[in-house]
């Protein structure tokens, strides 16, 4: 299976910067607070300026929108789902290639009827779907990769940790969650025809990389030095995603 590199930005220069070396840019606006909904001028301007294929994160900032990373700060709501539509038919319109969803429960599971809603007006559109980091908060990663499967997600992106903070947990525990993760994925995409790309996320860099290519061979990377993309670290990513493969670790 061919590697791919996901590079979260929310510019244009680092989508400028990132795109002869991602094979996919996750857009989305104001990374330092992990990431909202970005502008249709960034979607339109990446779509311009570069060949990578554009995912647009769907995480709409109304006003009074809940900032922490946790279940309650991605709870459905109707007025969230009807913003997120509306975002998924503009992005659309602006010339994404898919869009990344991620409501939960309140009680942290996956909300089945909006991310069915969301995932509906997305493919209607001609867009593929994927599922945010919030699939990290879920109370339950087995029922939550079942879920995915059920609504047929491209991808997931996920630390393979329990919350948002991926220091929690040692880089071997990590892998071990991530292969977990896998082997339930491959199981499901028996019944359903649909086989969930797991997508290592948070604290993905080239010195690690190799390790997380045991499990996946696609990574999820903001490729950041001192707060900001870095070409030196997107070149020795790519390197190392590519040693992976020629030379991969035992």
């Amino acid at each position: 299976m061919k590697p791919t590199l996901e590079v979260p930005v929310d510019s244009i220069a680092g989508a400028i910067m990132a795109a002869p070396f991602a094979d996919r840019l996750e857009l989305c606006d104001d990374l330092s607070s992990e990431g909202w909904t970005p502008t249709m001028e960034l979607v339109r301007d990446a779509r311009a300026s570069t060949g990578a294929s554009l995912v647009v994160m769907i995480r709409p900032r109304l006003q009074g929108a809940i900032t922490a990373m946790t279940v309650a700060g991605f709870t459905a709501t109707p007025q969230i789902v009807d913003a997120s539509i509306r975002e998924i038919e503009l992005a659309a319109a602006a010339g994404a290639h898919s869009v990344a969803i991620g409501l939960l429960t309140a009680d942290g599971f996956v909300d089945m009827e909006a991310c069915g809603k969301l995932a509906d007006v997305a493919r209607t559109a001609g867009l593929e779907v994927a599922f945010l980091r919030t699939f990290d908060l879920l109370t339950d990663r087995r029922r939550g990769m079942r879920d995915l499967s059920a609504l047929c997600m491209k991808r997931v992106v996920t630390a393979g940790v329990l919350g948002w903070d991926a220091s929690v947990a040692t880089l071997e525990q990590r892998i071990a969650v991530l292969a977990e993760d896998a082997r339930n994925a491959e199981k499901l995409a028996i019944s359903s025809n649909c086989v969930v790309e797991i997508i290592p996320g948070g604290g993905v860099r080239a010195k690690n990389a190799r390790n997380f290519m045991q499990v996946s061979p696609h990574l999820h990377a903001s490729c950041r030095r001192d707060g900001r993309i870095n070409r030196d670290e997107l070149e020795e990513l790519k390197i190392q995603m590519t040693l992976a493969i020629t030379n991969p670790m035992k």
